[in-house]
């Protein structure tokens, strides 16, 4: 079963956020080994607008002029993969954006923004119109929250890794793909 990966959790395999960094790269290292990994067209501004921002956001001024110095270097690294064929990407179309939308209208308790919406939009339509059952990797806790009460399996990267998404993937096996 496919993982589909937001931007949230996209960024940080090029980011140097200590343990959750670790997870994605070892999650996203092996996706052939979850059945591949899909995201939204829209994820490549979102990561590449991450990556820049983490440099902007350094907290220690001596190392943040380095960090600002290493982001074309780091974007460059995204985009490789990104265009690699590593991922099935599905474009943001106007359908996208119209479910995006509704989401968002029809679901104001959900604490998400619009990038969120475009990402749980594409997840739900991938499991509603190709019957493919998915596990939606966020780092974002609205995301995950909103990804959980459409009823998605989600994996946060912040605290679970490979060893979860076994278990996750091992009980969907079970549940029929459900």
């Amino acid at each position: 079963m496919p993982l589909y990966v937001d931007a949230c959790a996209l960024a940080k395999r090029y980011l140097h956020e200590g343990r959750s960094s670790q997870r994605m790269k070892e999650i996203t290292g092996r996706s052939s080994r979850w059945g591949g990994l899909i995201v939204s067209s829209f994820v490549e501004i979102e990561v590449a607008s991450a990556i820049a921002k983490a440099a902007r956001q350094y907290g220690n001024p001596f190392g943040r002029h380095e960090a600002l110095r290493a982001v074309p270097k780091t974007v460059d690294e995204f985009q490789r993969a990104y265009r690699s064929g590593a991922f099935t990407i599905v474009s943001a179309d106007e359908g996208i954006m119209d479910a995006g939308i509704a989401e968002l209208r029809n679901n104001p308790e959900h604490e998400i923004g619009a990038g969120d919406a475009i990402h749980l939009a594409t997840a739900i339509g991938i499991v509603n119109d190709a019957a493919v059952p998915l596990v939606f990797v966020t780092a974002d806790r609205g995301l995950y929250a909103a990804a959980k009460a459409h009823g998605l399996a989600v994996l946060n990267p912040d605290y679970e890794g490979a060893e979860r998404l076994e278990a996750i993937l091992a009980s969907l096996r079970e549940d029929g793909g459900r």
